[in-house]
């Protein structure tokens, strides 16, 4: 059973991550070098890692922190695909 303090937490922290998730997009479709600085490899392991929280958050029924974190995830998966064609 979760708590709903935790439940609550958790949904605040995603909702930081939501925020940035966008603001990272829109860096990104303005100005593609922004891209260009980060590392293949932790991005490759960034990416596995929220892949893995992603299937937490459906595992536990955390849908608003699933909902939260799909524009954060969208934009590591935009830098993993640019750094792999690179």
């Amino acid at each position: 059973m979760k708590s709903r303090l935790s439940s609550l937490l958790l949904d605040i922290g995603n909702t930081f991550i939501f925020v940035s998730g966008f603001l990272l997009l829109n860096r990104a479709y303005r100005d593609r070098k922004v891209l260009r600085g980060y590392s293949l490899p932790g991005t490759i392991l960034l990416v596995i890692a929220l892949t893995f929280t992603i299937f937490f958050y459906v595992q536990q029924g955390y849908w608003t922190s699933l909902v939260l974190t799909i524009p954060n995830y969208s934009y590591w998966l935009v830098v993993a695909i640019y750094l792999v064609k690179k």
